[in-house]
């Protein structure tokens, strides 16, 4: 389905390929409410990509199948592993990608959706989509080195020179309320504390509850980097006190159910309060976590 015939890539480029990060893509969450041609056409196409991957919620077998983790475990994204060998092959079929997205739910990895890594020729565009093919993105650089960015890539256009890599995140068993292609999915953090997700997610209260769900490590290895060349470690307070604080916001809710839009307003100030404690240190990081940062600003 939809088969493309590609330039084969290096296998250490393959293994620098990015965990990409992006927010927006308006345009498919409102295909998918639409009701149109469209949205029954993204269906039909994550449904494929389901069903082709349903083996691999068994990550034991994905392994077997050649499939490696790649960088970390991101709050939104969970785990990105790859199959080098797909990638190098070049081909784009639904039911058959090339990166497998993971997170671990109550101490087991869990699939939660899939990444197609399409190598692109000079000239080439990417394979058609439902709904548009605004949602490939193009990166360049290493897992690490893309973690942080708000904005990511986004210009596939033709006339960029030399081999380019499309990417294409897919949820198919996690819902994502922004829409099936965005590749940041905000209710991961939920999910693995086992509460529903309000309809619409504010990214600052998701963030803050991940910090509590699994990644206070990840933010904590991430600003370490960022923050080098700068003496004391001011903002480790900071991002402790606001693990306590969201941690105390969340307790007791071990049985599956939703926050209240008081306890959604607690984290979202929670966040900005950290955000802006970090700010004191490094004023660029600190908008990017309260999301202000645009694509293209420096790290």
């Amino acid at each position: 389905m939809f088969p493309t015939s590609m330039r084969l890539l290096s296998l250490p480029f393959i293994l620098s390929l990015p965990a990409v990060t992006a927010r927006g893509q308006e345009h498919l969450a409102h295909a998918e409410a639409s009701g149109s041609a469209a949205s029954a056409d993204m269906a039909a196409f994550v449904s494929t990509a389901r069903l082709g991957t349903e083996r691999f919620r068994d990550r034991n077998v994905a392994i077997a199948a050649g499939f490696r983790r790649l960088g970390r475990d991101f709050p939104s994204m969970g785990e990105h592993w790859a199959n080098p060998g797909k990638v190098i092959a070049g081909r784009f079929d639904v039911a058959d990608p090339s990166m497998l997205v993971y997170a671990t739910i109550d101490g087991k990895p869990v699939l939660l959706g899939v990444v197609y890594a399409i190598p692109l020729e000079d000239g080439q565009e990417p394979p058609p989509l439902p709904g548009g093919a605004k949602a490939w993105h193009e990166h360049n650089g290493t897992v690490d080195e893309e973690s942080f960015l708000p904005e990511h890539g986004g210009d596939h256009s033709p006339e960029r020179a030399g081999t380019r890599l499309a990417i294409l995140h897919v949820w198919t068993l996690l819902p994502n309320p922004a829409g099936y292609f965005v590749p940041e999915n905000w209710s991961l953090p939920f999910a693995r504390l086992h509460l529903e997700p309000p309809p619409a997610i504010p990214e600052a209260a998701a963030r803050a509850l991940s910090l509590v769900s699994g990644s206070n490590d990840f933010y904590a290895s991430l600003i370490e980097s960022e923050l080098s060349s700068t003496p004391g470690d001011t903002w480790r307070p900071a991002l402790a006190a606001a693990t306590d604080i969201a941690r105390a916001i969340v307790s007791g809710r071990n049985a599956k159910g939703a926050l209240s839009p008081d306890e959604i307003s607690a984290l979202e100030r929670t966040w900005a309060t950290f955000a802006a404690r970090l700010s004191e240190s490094n004023p660029a990081l600190a908008r990017h976590l309260r999301g202000e940062m645009r694509e293209g600003e420096a790290r």
